[in-house]
């Protein structure tokens, strides 16, 4: 055995140990400086609990200040995301943050550890652990930083694809459904895979989706009548760009990680903004409906329209990411099959990584998106 064979079993160790402990310390700063939308989950649960409809301001709001001190805006999940938190609301606030700060975590890696079984890429070793490393200063660490639920969605996508890839067709249609509990990030993506799978013939795990979703659908109607109704309130539109007082007054406008957000920071807007938009909107239709008819897996479909619906969503934040993950993975392992494309694999990897420095608010991370998409133009494996 040579020099370099017994090095590298310790130069894995060593990755590994980097991984471990910079990603608990990254878990851990995430938890003492950030805080923001947990407190409106558990408010939301406090007001289910209480036979109260959680999508009324008046009422959330209340709960938010008595929980956290602070204001915060509208509800918007689901009604089975708000019954799959109600375990926490009985717990006091502090207590419950703790824990989804620790579901998170494991949710996190949870995720990277099922995506390892989709794209076999990087092999084990020191590249895995240096690359979970850097996705997840990039993508998990703002994410959890917000206690938002860009890493539950990038865990159930992956339940999702492993599922129909399995041939498991009634949890596969179950976790499609699961992943409309936020539809401005998962509804594009669930659309598209449903069309690719009645195109191939394949009814069962559509038909388990529906069929879950419509249960889920008349539960929460006799769970909450007419919770729906709050959705045409003025404060739900108002809330999405501004954040809003206890009152319900309008406040500071928000960042959005979007294209036009990102247009905007650079002086685009306007007629010449939507023009690029409209472009962009009709080159990403283009490029969906081909990945729907050519993809020859789920993985590779998802790979394209998961950056597509990035590129186009009207209102996403940058702890909406984590499924980009996907994309970054699927796109590298097309390129270190390519000796002459490792260089270019690295600038990637590169670019999406310094995209965290460039600006000074999140409408910057659009970068990220931008880069992914470059890139994708240089694979073959993805339609």
């Amino acid at each position: 055995m040579n020099s370099s064979s017994r090095a590298t079993p310790i130069i894995d160790f060593i990755a590994l140990s980097f991984l471990a402990v910079l990603g608990l310390a990254l878990a851990i700063l995430a938890y003492s400086f950030g805080g923001v939308d947990f407190g409106v989950y558990y408010a939301a649960g406090r007001v289910l609990l209480q036979g109260g409809n959680p999508y009324d301001y008046s009422q959330l709001v209340a709960e938010i200040v008595s929980s956290t001190g602070a204001a915060n805006n509208p509800y918007y999940y689901a009604p089975w995301f708000t019954w799959a938190l109600t375990p926490l609301v009985l717990l006091p606030f502090e207590t419950a943050r703790i824990l989804w700060a620790v579901l998170n975590y494991g949710f996190w890696f949870w995720g990277l550890f099922n995506l390892s079984k989709l794209v076999a890429w990087p092999r084990v070793g020191w590249r895995r652990w240096g690359m979970y490393l850097l996705v997840t200063f990039v993508f998990a660490w703002g994410t959890w930083g917000s206690e938002q639920v860009g890493v539950l969605i990038f865990l159930i996508l992956t339940f999702a694809i492993l599922s129909l890839e399995r041939e498991k067709w009634l949890s596969g249609g179950i976790w499609m459904a699961l992943l409309l509990f936020k539809p401005n990030i998962t509804a594009f993506p669930v659309m598209a895979l449903t069309v690719w799978l009645i195109l191939r013939g394949k009814w069962k795990p559509v038909i388990s989706m529906a069929g879950a979703l419509m249960l889920m659908v008349v539960l929460s109607l006799l769970i909450s009548p007419g919770w729906y109704l709050e959705f045409l309130q003025p404060d739900k539109v108002t809330g999405l760009s501004y954040t809003l007082s206890e009152s319900g007054l309008v406040q500071v406008q928000r960042y959005t990680s979007t294209m036009l957000n990102w247009l905007s920071a650079y002086g685009i807007i306007g007629i010449t903004a939507y023009a690029i938009y409209a472009i962009a909107a009709l080159a990403g239709l283009l490029i969906t409906v081909r990945a729907i008819y050519k993809a020859q897996s789920i993985i590779q479909l998802m790979a394209v329209v998961i950056l597509v619906n990035f590129a186009l969503v009207p209102y996403a934040l940058f702890y909406d990411y984590p499924s980009l993950v996907l994309t970054l993975f699927f796109i590298n392992a097309d390129l270190s099959e390519k000796p002459k494309m490792v260089w270019i694999q690295g600038l990637m990897n590169g670019l999406v990584l310094a995209s965290l420095f460039v600006g000074d608010n999140i409408t910057y991370r659009y970068w990220i998106v931008t880069v992914l998409f470059l890139h994708y133009s240089l694979t073959n494996r993805i339609p």
